[in-house]
């Protein structure tokens, strides 16, 4: 190897591990954001953001050799979004919409460096829950991601709306049937977006995961049958792919992707065998037209936040007692000090609730 390779090297050893350290603390910063104390996230991103700079005037300036030009790119695009949001959770402070903002670049700079994740092993590490990041080495039945893909974008460019995003464990034997989770963004929101706070978990556990993108800027809460055609069609349009277990079908919602959840949960029958929404509210249709009365044979993991600035802490204790006077497999859970953010770290308990295949060894 070359003097130049040496130091590239060198460069990507030393500097790769903290921007992958600056990223997941800004995934932690999502869940812990609230906009009447944003200053707190701030600090906490503070050494973090420091490392991040220097990994990327390190980095960006490097020429690399012209057969990893793929990697540069991808590599240098994810510091690019990862430096936005940083930037982005900073501005913060004075615009609440730049914590918007801090979501959106962060899922690019994933986004960016997925395809990355079978050639660096602190790379696939990422894309891994913690429990399983113990091997030196990326296990064999990870490889093929490198030749194909486990990602497939339906129409559903960040630019696009109405399209779906979506996740195939193909290192998993494809008649097998596997559990399938879709999973629906929030107002403003999009599939792309979604995906990312569930691709870590579904790559580690081996489920199908389906990210859809609203045709407008949110879904169709007044008319949500509506939304339905699209969603059976990526339903039907995996099991076209891959084995899909029925009676493990989880419809998964934030915020007005949590209402949408509970709307086409309770008003159609035999679609969806799970319902879990996070920090959503209760259409009250369901309950004037009687479509609660179906809460009782539909297992429902309700999530909301105790510090919820949108929907605040009142709305999940009342569709948590409402749903309880017609459900008896109700698990309800007020998240401590959670804002209306994503509560990603209940998911471990989550997915061991909605079927225990999909409990990791290392629980």
């Amino acid at each position: 190897m070359t003097q130049s390779h040496d130091a590239l090297g060198d460069a990507l050893t030393q500097n790769i591990p903290a921007m992958l350290s600056a990223m997941e603390a800004m995934e932690i910063a999502q869940q812990a954001y609230h906009p009447s104390r944003p200053e707190t996230v701030v600090e906490f991103l503070a050494d973090y953001r420091a490392d991040l700079a220097k990994a990327s005037n390190d980095l960006m300036p490097l020429a690399f050799p012209s057969h990893v030009q793929t990697f540069e790119h991808h590599l240098k695009a994810c510091l690019k979004y990862a430096n936005f949001t940083a930037e982005n959770f900073a501005e913060a402070v004075a615009d609440n919409m730049s914590f918007m903002r801090a979501t959106r670049t962060l899922s690019k700079a994933r986004d960016a460096l997925f395809p990355l994740a079978t050639l660096l092993n602190p790379i696939h590490q990422f894309f891994l829950e913690p429990s399983l990041r113990t091997s030196r080495t990326i296990p064999e039945h990870w490889l093929s991601e490198a030749a194909e893909s486990p990602l497939t974008h339906i129409e559903n460019a960040y630019s696009t709306r109405g399209g779906a995003s979506i996740y195939l464990p193909h290192e998993f034997d494809q008649q097998v049937p596997k559990p399938l989770v879709i999973a629906l963004h929030g107002g403003g929101g999009h599939g792309r977006d979604q995906l990312w706070d569930w691709l870590r978990e579904a790559r580690s556990r081996g489920f199908v995961l389906i990210a859809p993108t609203s045709s407008g800027d949110t879904w169709d809460l007044y008319n949500p049958e509506q939304e339905l055609p699209q969603i059976l069609a990526l339903i039907e349009h995996v099991k076209s792919l891959t084995a899909i277990d029925p009676e493990h079908i989880l419809l998964a919602g934030m915020s007005d992707g949590a209402t949408l959840s509970l709307q086409l949960g309770l008003l159609a029958d035999n679609h969806f065998t799970h319902l879990a929404p996070f920090s959503g509210t209760l259409d009250p249709n369901l309950v004037s037209t009687g479509h609660i009365l179906k809460a009782a044979k539909k297992p429902i993991y309700l999530v909301h936040g105790t510090a919820d600035w949108m929907f605040p802490a009142d709305v999940g204790d009342m569709t948590a007692h409402l749903l309880s006077e017609h459900h008896a497999d109700l698990c309800y859970r007020a998240v401590p000090g959670l804002g209306h953010a994503f509560a990603r770290t209940e998911l471990p308990n989550l997915l061991t609730w909605f079927t225990p295949k999909l409990t990791l060894e290392t629980q």
